[in-house]
């Protein structure tokens, strides 16, 4: 019935959507299939944004598609934002807006299962900060509900004529345990945090024309969990934008500008699938907001294309015979003093995601705007994986991933390519090449740990993050020739690993486990005796959520460093970023005889 088309692989159009098209798809609740439809539109890119969308009554998911104008809005977005979305429906053709909640095999537990199943990637990746959900009349309401009852997933919501939510229903959300926090499962209820304690996002447009569109309450719930407490003001004339002032709970991680709740009431608004509203529900409103992994709950922040927001310069070159991607942030003080050399970071994404994921995700660029260095965000080829876990699988479709094991059939050379960035940014500016520095998140701290190995001719210090020196056949960087037959020079190392990330890394080290393994090599590496502490329990620190451990060698500096973060998921945070700067790149320095320089 629908369209679609499977891609090979492309040197020369590598990020090309391996699927494209209308996919018919379906859950099973309470013992029943239910189906959805997803639409991946040409040219979008991997970890886009994924829009969830609920008629009203009485429209079926074949409807939406072919009536609304969701298709329209994604297909003629710019490429870096195009997004997937999802046509769901109501069974048997009516929604039923009395559910009651916590209802196991009821239209919620339908709506959270199509968005579960949104995480899969055998035929897309839909970053998991960029899930949004929207809906008309009884499937606006139906929105809301779904959000209220599984609020630390959804990056925002958008209801039109759906906004009344019983006063019944908001309390029992309100009042209940968040076990599901973002990456951080809390089935004990150790934070004790309650539904209605998580912000959201939300613009809630009445329509009078609708039953369910007079809001009895529901955009108040919105501000409360957000903790929004001051006066709305307008922002165009059918729009009242309500922002928290107070700093957000979490800063830096957290933007208190993302705490944000828009008001509307239009007429007439929610007929035709409110076709009109759609541009300016996705990019004024959901588009603006990106709900982060790291703290509990995620952490909300702006949007922020790297290009026309941030001003980074934007690179798309072939290198050997593949088309690469990177990004290039120059602060405005380095801008303005280009005769005098600076410091230059890699910051590598994890799999799945992109240079411009880790951009927004780590925020480096925001510790370059006040240390005055400048920051490459480079983007990986696609490539499958072989290991079976949380964040991986080997049947997904192939997604950017770092081919630093040449696994990947005719892949690219990835020291090559970051030997080539490092020439065409020096080329471009005046870098320090005694102070280049990597870092890089889960997939990409693998990434980083082997140019450690291989080029710590020009670095001068390491920081993965989710990761450590894994012993998987597809990860066992030290088989690698280049590794192997490596020359004997050290490079300091910081390792940080969530302590909700068991399944991939053991947070404590000891003898016996690839923690303490990693750090037993990056001893020896650093010439640290003996190879493996005789005491794990000694020189660690704690501080809030950060449990530190350091290893420094006669001159006290610290060679070899390894983090574990409570009750951090597989992510990384802007608060790590200023940490691997302020406290480690800042003080290392790679002297003119090879030798690593320490500034105390």
């Amino acid at each position: 019935m629908y369209q679609n088309y499977h891609y090979d692989i492309d040197p020369k159009d590598p990020l090309k959507p391996l699927y494209q098209g209308t996919f018919e798809q379906t859950v099973t609740v309470g013992g029943k299939q239910r189906r959805y439809l997803v639409y991946i539109p040409e040219g979008a890119r991997p970890s886009t944004a994924g829009v969830f969308v609920l008629p009203e009554d009485g429209k079926t998911a074949d409807d939406l598609w072919r009536e609304s104008w969701w298709r329209m809005v994604a297909d003629t977005e710019e490429a870096k934002e195009k997004l997937i979305v999802f046509f769901l429906e109501p069974e048997n053709g009516k929604w039923n807006a009395d559910e009651a909640y916590g209802k196991a095999d009821g239209d919620v537990a339908y709506i959270n299962a199509v968005r579960l199943a949104g995480e899969e990637r055998f035929k897309f990746c839909v970053h998991e900060s960029k899930f949004y959900l929207t809906g008309c009349r009884e499937g606006g309401m139906l929105a809301n509900m779904a959000v209220m009852s599984n609020p630390a997933v959804w990056a925002g919501v958008a209801t039109v004529g759906g906004s009344a939510v019983s006063e019944q229903y908001r309390k029992a959300a309100a009042d209940d345990f968040c076990t599901n926090l973002h990456g951080f499962v809390d089935e004990t209820h150790r934070k004790g945090i309650k539904k209605g304690e998580i912000p959201v996002p939300a613009w809630v447009i009445d329509d009078p024309d609708s039953p369910f569109g007079t809001d009895n309450g529901t955009a108040a719930y919105w501000r409360a969990a957000c903790g929004i407490t001051e006066a709305g003001h307008l922002i165009a004339p059918d729009v009242t934008e309500y922002v928290r002032t107070e700093q957000a709970p979490y800063a830096p991680n957290q933007e208190k500008e993302a705490f944000r709740v828009c008001t509307s009431t239009i007429k007439g608004a929610s007929a035709g699938y409110a076709n009109p509203l759609l541009r300016r529900i996705w990019k004024d409103f959901l588009y603006r907001q990106r709900r982060w992994e790291s703290g509990p709950g995620g952490d909300l922040r702006v949007t922020r294309d790297p290009v026309a927001d941030l001003g980074m310069e934007y690179h798309y070159e072939e290198i050997g015979g593949w088309m690469r991607e990177w990004y290039v942030y120059v602060p405005q003080q380095v801008k303005a003093n280009p005769e005098k050399p600076v410091p230059l970071v890699f910051a590598m994404h994890g799999y799945t995601c992109s240079g411009e994921i880790y951009a927004g995700n780590s925020d480096w660029y925001k510790v370059a705007d006040k240390h005055g260095f400048i920051v490459v965000h480079p983007t990986a080829t696609p490539g499958q994986m072989t290991a079976s876990n949380q964040a991986c699988d080997p049947d997904n479709v192939p997604l950017p991933a770092w081919n630093f094991m040449h696994n990947a059939p005719d892949g690219p050379d990835e020291l090559q390519f970051f030997r080539t960035m490092l020439e065409k940014v020096a080329a471009d500016h005046n870098i320090d090449r005694t102070r280049v520095y990597v870092t890089g998140h889960s997939h990409g701290s693998v990434m980083t740990q082997v140019l450690a190995m291989a080029m710590t001719d020009v670095l001068a210090a390491a920081a993965p993050c989710s990761g450590i020196l894994f012993r998987m056949p597809d990860m066992n960087i030290r088989a690698l020739p280049e590794i192997a037959q490596r020359e004997d020079v050290q490079i300091p190392i910081w390792m940080f690993g969530g302590e909700q990330e068991p399944w991939l890394l053991p947070t404590v080290p000891d003898n016996e486990n690839e923690t303490g393994d990693s750090i037993r090599i990056w001893r020896g590496i650093n010439h640290l005796e003996p190879a493996l502490p005789q005491d794990w329990s000694e020189g660690w620190t704690a501080d809030g959520r950060w449990h530190d451990l350091s290893y420094a060698r006669a001159d006290g500096a610290p060679m070899v460093r390894y983090t574990w973060v409570d009750y951090m998921p597989h992510a990384t945070m802007t608060e790590m970023s200023f940490r691997i700067w302020e406290e480690f790149f800042s003080r290392f320095q790679r002297g003119a005889d090879g030798t690593v320089v320490y500034h105390s």
